[in-house]
């Protein structure tokens, strides 16, 4: 079936005109119901209502036999509407939104041809919904935020599908990875992670400071040197059956970078590694650069997502001293001196919805937060230069990866260097053994039932080259097996829930009943 729908349907509620689109009808009816019917006990009052239940599961029905809103069935939902208001709208959009699940890609259980159409208007716009008839975007659900929810308590939260308006998409380069790229990710499939430090003391990378406006400006730039190291770790990800690989911050630069497409080319046709964000640094020759981080697919060396530094880290002198910096004596505050992005790119794929942020950036996410959640992101990746990641004691990284898991349902990659760590004065309050350079952390369930319910993965490699092992699982240490190594983080792709049908009965509903 062709991806556009056919004319509208001959309807219309409050003057907006309907159209047999089930994806557009949608976003209509959505942005009719007013916000102020999900703030108390209305809607879940709703959904509970047995005529409602059956009304809706016919409205999806209905839909799936033709993969459209037809003009009868058009005409019922102008009359449920006109007899019942906000709660019409609710009950189609509850309907419709059943129909809908069908076109998401994130769903392995639920499946129709007649909504093939939808998919591959997804797959060719990002987008089930079309621009002409509707504004923002109608995305299919990939993630639930990972708070404590006894209810649902958002208009958001009642829907597979995430209605983002044209605000929530201000600064937001939402794309998709070709499908040449894409490593086809499915269901329930854990997916291993490699993370590399690359970087094992301050003298692989060059520091640079100067005075500049009110303040000071530093710069890191990793060294060339670093080239030596870039076979040896493609060749231990490759080895260690890693899907996904991860650098740190401050690990690559232009001529870097070639050395990692190089070093790429030499890996087997049945290697496993898909993807590899090759960590960030200076990739223009603009003044000051940007901080940029690079995801690269393994198989054909193309890049496939970049992002710039949004927010620049301030060092203290108080850090400086404690982390040991190259350039002191150090005064006073210095500014990062790099040109910072202002837009978030947000990668769609079998993965899920990927976003990457460099460093600093997790940390100062509140501004970007309701547009993340918005979109329904279920991936982020986050290269970082900062002290080892502590397990005792939560820190800034991981609180801002565990407020990521709250707010969006995120699985988060902490992936650090080496060299802060072997450089710095350790605090009094660090235990003997503990600090890791990677940390992968995600939703432990799909439906949270108790506070700082996280799946944390805590990971140690044991020198640049080598791949970050789990020593410890939350709580639990990891052991090795018949003499193989310590396993490799892993994650869970994008998924999206879908309840049973709520009847079992084809009947036709009487539309002039109350619900």
């Amino acid at each position: 079936m062709n991806e556009e729908m056919p004319r509208a349907a001959v309807h219309s509620i409050n003057g907006v005109e309907l159209t047999a689109d089930p994806a557009d009808l949608f976003v209509i009816l959505y942005d009719l119901l007013p916000e102020e019917r999900f703030r108390a006990d209305e809607a879940i009052d709703w959904l509970q209502d047995l005529t409602v239940r059956e009304k809706a599961d016919h409205i999806c029905r209905q839909v799936l036999q033709t993969g459209r809103v037809t003009e009868k069935l058009a005409g019922d939902i102008v009359r449920e509407v006109d007899n019942h208001g906000h709660l019409g709208m609710f009950t189609a959009l509850v309907g419709l939104d059943r129909a809908l699940a069908a076109a998401n890609p994130f769903n392995t259980r639920f499946n129709d041809p007649t909504m093939d159409w939808l998919r591959v208007r997804y797959i060719r716009h990002n987008r089930l919904n079309t621009p002409r008839r509707t504004t923002g975007l109608l995305l299919p659900r990939c993630a639930r935020p990972g708070k404590v929810m006894a209810e649902w308590e958002n208009k958001t939260d009642f829907f597979n599908v995430h209605r983002v308006t044209p605000d929530d998409c201000r600064r937001i380069r939402l794309s998709r990875i070709p499908a040449l790229n894409d490593p086809g990710f499915k269901g329930e499939e854990s997916i291993s992670i490699g993370a590399v430090p690359i970087v094992e003391r301050y003298t692989d990378l060059k520091f640079e400071w100067e005075r500049k406006g009110p303040g000071r400006r530093y710069r890191i730039t990793p060294s060339e040197d670093l080239g030596v190291r870039i076979g040896s770790a493609v060749r231990n990800l490759w080895q260690s059956g890693a899907e996904i690989g991860v650098l740190p911050e401050s690990t690559v630069s232009t001529p870097l970078l070639k050395n990692w497409k190089n070093a790429l080319r030499e890996l087997p046709q049945d290697s496993g590694l898909r993807w590899l964000l090759v960590g960030t640094g200076p990739l223009t020759d603009t003044n000051p650069p940007p901080n940029r981080a690079v995801l690269i697919d393994c198989r054909t060396r193309e890049v496939i997502l970049r992002q710039d530094k949004m927010a620049g880290f301030t060092v203290t002198t108080d850090l400086a001293d404690q982390w040991r910096l190259p350039g002191g004596p150090h005064q006073g505050l210095a500014r990062e001196d790099i040109n910072r992005g202002t837009e978030i790119t947000v990668l769609e794929s079998s993965l899920g919805r990927l976003a990457v942020f460099i460093c600093e950036d997790i940390k100062q996410s509140v501004r970007w937060a309701a547009q993340l959640q918005a979109l329904g992101v279920s991936h982020i990746f986050v290269p970082l230069f900062a002290a080892p990641i502590l397990r005792a004691r939560p820190q800034w990284e991981r609180q801002a990866a565990q407020r990521c898991i709250e707010e969006l349902g995120a699985w988060v990659v902490l992936s650090n260097s080496l060299a802060v760590g072997a450089e710095m004065k350790t605090p009094d309050y660090v235990e003997p053994g503990d600090g890791f350079n990677c940390v992968v952390v995600g939703p432990r369930t799909h439906k949270a039932t108790t506070y700082a319910d996280y799946d944390t993965q805590f990971c140690r490699a044991d020198s640049a080259v080598d791949v970050s092992r789990v020593h410890y699982r939350n709580d639990t240490p990891q052991t090795a097996e018949d003499g193989m190594p310590l396993p490799l983080p892993t994650l869970q792709p994008g998924w999206s829930e879908v309840e049973p049908a709520y009847a079992d009965v084809d009947d036709e509903p009487d539309w002039g009943e109350a619900g």
